[in-house]
């Protein structure tokens, strides 16, 4: 799994939840409430692991020394926040740059802090 892939597993939970939650409304139409009971097992299990994921992610980035680094991280994978509104959120007009070269240089500082337990390279 790469540095990126780690990351964005809380943007992927949360688009698995959404995903089910809609397929949720739907068996709410078909009246089937053994399938609705189902669907609501495994959202109720992805949300608890999203909200395990998103806390441990958040501190791991907490932990960089770099400010920057963590505010672009936070703000694009653990808020799911936008490369512009990310870009918005370090003051920064170039949304290209924070998106090119900010991003590459925080993921290596994350990869550099954390890769050796269990990342590999992008």
């Amino acid at each position: 799994m790469t540095t990126i892939d780690y990351l964005s597993q809380i943007k992927d939970i949360d688009l698995r939840i959404r995903s089910l939650e809609g397929e949720l409304h739907d068996s709410a139409l078909q009246d089937d409430p053994e399938y609705m009971e189902e669907l609501q097992a495994r959202i109720k299990s992805d949300i608890s692991k999203y909200k395990k994921l998103r806390i441990e992610i958040r501190e791991q980035i907490q932990q960089l020394k770099d400010n920057k680094a963590v505010i672009l991280l936070t703000e694009y994978y653990v808020r799911g926040r936008s490369w512009e509104q990310t870009a918005a959120a370090l003051e920064m007009k170039s949304v290209k740059h924070v998106r090119e070269c900010m991003h590459k240089r925080a993921i290596e500082l994350f990869l550099k802090k954390y890769g050796k337990y269990y990342l590999s390279t992008p």
